[in-house]
Formats: structure tokens, C-alpha cells, sequence
């Protein structure tokens, strides 16, 4: 396996109340912020574009709600140019029932894969594939009412990344759902998280505590206008566990971080015990994926080859 993963946290500054309108009948991001937002991906682009090889991120995560679904295109553009994998939080997509009586909203998001990744260089092709929120917060549900009501997406993805290991992926306030955790527990080595979420200390206690459970690093990306990104590894010493954390609201930022990859596959797997914090009770590394957990879907995704439609 690779020694480190480099992630990019790309977190941008959406203002909800100018983004939509309570009550709205469309739940369409406004126009203006979404090309302020719009703007803020460039400027992240650009400043992991000038990077050294070495230090340009592998995969790229943006928040929750920040892809306008019209740029949706441009950025797997940009995906394409950097050659990295991007994980980003769509605006809400809407749907009718087939007899038009009910309207249902989605909170999903979209993964783009270019076709020469894990290569650092530029692709021609990248395929793409979307992951959706299980749970809506309550704040959520009242403002989809009374027009649209809450669409669950109750599969849960596995992305196999090969040498940079096994990846779970959750929207938000899929971050507390406990079944999530019993299926990633010894399948994974990454846990990201997409995020726009005002309390941001239940994140990072909750951050420690999955890391240590689940056995993994942990990185959320949040939305800057509230803050509260962060990465944790469950490393031995405590200095180095907390990987990565930003603090203060309306802060837009671009930030590479490193995550142990071979180290926390072999201390898995125990064959190394000095690394990393002791596994949790009954812990053991898995590889099969079951294809169904209760009433939840286990999806397994490689990003090498990509799979999805190519574009």
C-alpha cells in the first residue's frame, strides 16, 4: 500500500439564507451565490493546481450543498485537468411522483473519477457515480415543508481506492447513524464526511470517538460559513491525532492534508501495535462486502478503473 493519502479540503462559505428561500416551490440554489460559490472552487483549483506532485491532493472534498448543479459539468473539467478524484455536495435535486402529487427532494452528492487516477497527470475522461444522505436533520424537514418532502437514500458506498485503501463516505447528519459504522468497521481505512453543520463540537467529539470505533482516519469537510472541518487518525501519540482542524465562521479555505495509509492498514490487519491506539474489542480487518445490511444496501466502488458514465 501507499504510504500517505493527500486529501484536499476545499471548504467553501454557502449562506443558506441568501442560497434558497424558505417555502420556495423550486429549492434551486440563488443564482448569485451559487456563482460566488462557483468562484471559491476556482480559486481552490487553482491553489492546489500550483502544488508540487508531491504535495497535490489525491482526492478532493467539498461540502455539503456546494456544487450549483448547472457547474456540475465544469467541474468535472477541473477534475479532469488536476487529475484528482473529487467528492462534492450537490444543490438539492427535486423529483415528481409519476401522478405529479407529491414532490420529493434528494441531498446527494457526486463522485468524479479521472481516467488516469491515481497517475498524476491530466485525463481526457472521467466517469462519475452519486452517493445520497440517508437522514435528514430535523431543521431539514422543516424547511422542505409543506412542498416537498424528504427522499431517503439508504445505500451505503464503499469506495476501494487500491493502494490508497478502502473509503466510507456519509452527508452530514449521516454522521450519527450508528448502522453506518457497524458495516465500515474493519472495511475501511478513510471515513470523509461532507458537511454543512452548525454544531461543529459534536463533530469533532464525534470525529475522536468513530475514529477510535471504527478504527480509521476521519475527515469532514464543512462549510466554511460555519467552520469546523477536521481530521483525526487514532494515532499513539496524542499530538499527532488531531491531523487537521479549522476553527472560525465565514472562512473560506483550500488546505492539502497527509493521511497514514500503509501504517493503519498493517496496525488493522496487527502486525503493528506501536503507530496507532490499540484496535477496538473484536476488531478484525474485512475484506468481503455483505450486499445487504437490514434494510440498507452495501455498494462496493472501485476508483481504479473508474466505473460510471464516462464523460
Amino acid at each position: 500500500m501507499i504510504d500517505i493519502l493527500n486529501v484536499g479540503i476545499l471548504q467553501t462559505t454557502l449562506d443558506l439564507n441568501i442560497a434558497w428561500s424558505r417555502g420556495t416551490h423550486t429549492l434551486q440554489m440563488n443564482e448569485y451565490e451559487a456563482k460566488r460559490i462557483w468562484d471559491e472552487i476556482k480559486k481552490g483549483f487553482v491553489n492546489f493546481n500550483s502544488l508540487s506532485p508531491d504535495k497535490k491532493p489525491k482526492i478532493i472534498l467539498l461540502p455539503e450543498f456546494s456544487l450549483p448543479l448547472h457547474y456540475e459539468q465544469e467541474l468535472v473539467n477541473l477534475s479532469k485537468s488536476i487529475g484528482s478524484v473529487v467528492i462534492a455536495g450537490k444543490d438539492f435535486i427535486t423529483t415528481e411522483s409519476t401522478d405529479r402529487t407529491v414532490k420529493f427532494v434528494e441531498n446527494k452528492a457526486v463522485v468524479i473519477v479521472p481516467q488516469n487516477w491515481p497517475e498524476d497527470k491530466p485525463s481526457f475522461n472521467a466517469s462519475k457515480f452519486y452517493f445520497g444522505k440517508s437522514f435528514f436533520s430535523n431543521l431539514e424537514l422543516d424547511f422542505f415543508k409543506p412542498n416537498f418532502e424528504a427522499k431517503k437514500n439508504l445505500s451505503m458506498y464503499i469506495l476501494n481506492a487500491g493502494a490508497y485503501g478502502n473509503i466510507g463516505v456519509a452527508i452530514c447528519a449521516d454522521f450519527f447513524d450508528i448502522e453506518r459504522f457497524v458495516i465500515y468497521k474493519g472495511r475501511i481505512h478513510h471515513l470523509f464526511v461532507i458537511a454543512y453543520n452548525k454544531d461543529v463540537n459534536s463533530f469533532y467529539f464525534l470525529a475522536e470517538a468513530i475514529s477510535r470505533l471504527v478504527y480509521c482516519n476521519v475527515v469532514i469537510c464543512n462549510t466554511g460559513y460555519y467552520g469546523g472541518s477536521i481530521s483525526f487518525s487514532p494515532y499513539n501519540e496524542s499530538y499527532k491525532r488531531y491531523i487537521y482542524k479549522h476553527e472560525g465562521s465565514k472562512l473560506f479555505t483550500s488546505q492539502v492534508i497527509s493521511l497514514p495509509v500503509e501504517t493503519l492498514d498493517l496496525s488493522q490487519k496487527k502486525v503493528e501495535f506501536k503507530i496507532f491506539k490499540s484496535a477496538p474489542p473484536q476488531y478484525t480487518q474485512k475484506t468481503i462486502f455483505p450486499p445487504m445490511y437490514n434494510d440498507r444496501t452495501v455498494i462496493e466502488r472501485s476508483l481504479n478503473p473508474p466505473a460510471g458514465a464516462v464523460l
